[in-house]
């Protein structure tokens, strides 16, 4: 990458989490360990970060 700006997609669900950078040229997966005492919400860590857009949509379970 030539650029400090990246793009990512974040899914989440009840158990892991997947991200993508700039369209799948990074990617990676983590386990998500929910508690129902979380009321944080979405952490970003780093040097100076910025987030200049975000966007959350919500999905239906596949389970129903």
């Amino acid at each position: 990458m030539t650029s400090m700006e990246i793009s990512a997609d974040i899914y989440m669900d009840r158990t892991s989490i997947e991200v993508f950078i700039d369209g799948g040229a990074y990617s990676y997966s983590m386990e998500r360990r929910s508690t129902n005492d979380n009321k944080e919400g979405l952490h970003f860590w780093g040097t100076n970060i910025e987030v200049k857009n975000l966007e959350v949509f919500g999905v239906q379970s596949i389970w129903n």
